[in-house]
């Protein structure tokens, strides 16, 4: 995608300019998450203050994402996400070299000001450049490939801590964040003939107007209830009700995740195409729901194999679950500027990962660790109602439940209209 001079593009061209940086950036994230707490405890504080290593990152992403996005829109997606990939580099590699707590804090805060600048920005060329009819697919393609790079870094960050020493990880980190910066700085340019806007940073009225947008509120709400879900069920609860209540040892709880993430990988792709087939709506709603009725699925296990059933469950019921919300948010906001409508975006979906685990580790707290599951089925099946009430599809999709209803019922009436 040269610097607007092309305006056609091929899947090859996609998978260079965007996929590529993207993967070494969920690679190097992915690499440091299995020794964070580790390496926080290792300056010698308890659990508690060491859990903060992890929120503070979610903080910074969080309170990043509304500026990021209206930069973005200011100066243009390219170089908003060359700054955030050379702070992400610059703060891991300070983590690896840091002695003291304190400064480890403020470099992984730093590290989330970074992520979300380089995502953002990111959110905001893919809703540049994706024509409405391919966006779900395309998102398919690109939400595999991040898993792919998901689920290799944890591996890769372990046996790194294991054989070289827990600081080991955050220089593969930085060393990945460079990558992904030298693959930004020559293969990503900004798209030809986007309106900048450079009149005001944060337009609250712009906000405003964005957020009454029942269609793009409904997929946000979407988006923050799987964030929720994903950090407060499958990475909080689900290990611990796997390990305290059945009684499954470290391993078989990481192979648990695995399984499920890998069937997610096998459905993302299909799922996007169903995203562009069938509507935004209906796999939003089909996701919420099974995923509903997979996190209760989990209450039922008793050994490591009932719950591996719910776990595949899990995986195909969350396979459209990024990319559907964030094709309708995008098809909601065209004529927004796209920056600031895709860091709103970004802010109510970051929250629901900082508000996940603290709300559903508290219902633990009061009522056991299978009530987590329960509070978390009726908030998913309540979005659900509430997509299918007040979002609107905006795209005319070919397959849509509504048309395929209209032809089976005028298939029916045909012969007699031709008799007529």
């Amino acid at each position: 995608m040269a610097a607007g001079r092309v305006t056609r593009r091929g899947k090859m061209g996609d998978v260079l300019t965007i996929y590529v940086p993207s993967f070494f950036n969920m690679v190097g994230m992915s690499i440091v998450s299995p020794i964070i707490p580790i390496y926080s405890e290792s300056f010698g504080v308890d659990f508690a203050v060491a859990s903060l290593a992890i929120t503070i990152f979610a903080f910074g992403r969080f309170i990043t994402d509304i500026p990021a996005g209206a930069m973005a829109d200011r100066v243009g997606r390219r170089p908003m996400m060359l700054l955030g990939g050379v702070l992400i580099t610059i703060s891991a590699l300070l983590n690896g070299l840091t002695a003291n707590f304190t400064l480890f804090l403020l470099y992984r805060f730093l590290e989330g000001v970074g992520s979300s600048m380089w995502i953002t920005a990111r959110q905001a060329l893919l809703a540049d450049i994706l024509r409405q009819e391919e966006r779900g697919r395309t998102l398919g393609y690109f939400q595999a490939v991040q898993l792919i790079g998901q689920s290799a870094g944890p591996t890769i960050g372990g046996w790194a801590a294991e054989y070289w020493g827990l600081n080991t990880p955050f220089f593969i980190y930085a060393g990945t964040g460079l990558i992904t910066v030298a693959l930004t700085f020559s293969l990503i340019f900004d798209v030809k003939g986007v309106q900048r806007h450079r009149e005001q940073l944060i337009n609250p009225t712009d906000v405003k107007r964005i957020l009454k947008n029942l269609t793009f509120t409904m997929a946000c709400l979407g988006a923050f209830t799987i964030f929720f879900q994903r950090s407060g069920i499958r990475t909080d609860i689900l290990p611990l009700y796997a390990s305290i209540e059945v009684g499954l040892d470290p391993a078989a709880v990481g192979t648990l995740i695995s399984i499920a993430t890998i069937t997610n990988v096998v459905f993302t792709i299909p799922f996007g195409y169903a995203i562009d087939l069938i509507g935004r709506k209906p796999v939003i709603m089909w996701c919420i729901f099974f995923t509903a009725v997979a996190d209760i699925g989990f209450t039922f296990g008793y050994s490591f194999w009932t719950l591996a059933i719910a776990a595949v469950a899990l995986g195909v019921a969350t396979a459209g679950a990024a990319e559907a919300p964030l094709s309708l948010s995008t098809d909601a906001s065209h004529g927004e500027p796209r920056g600031l409508a895709m860091g709103v975006y970004r802010l109510i979906a970051d929250s629901g990962s900082m508000l996940g685990p603290v709300l559903l580790g508290s219902v633990a707290d009061l009522g056991g660790l299978r009530l987590p599951f329960y509070v978390m089925a009726g908030i998913l099946i309540t979005n659900a109602l509430l997509v299918a009430i007040f979002a609107k599809e905006i795209i005319d999709p070919p397959y849509a439940p509504g048309k395929l209803l209209k032809r089976l019922w005028g298939s029916k009436e045909e012969p007699d209209n031709s008799e007529g």
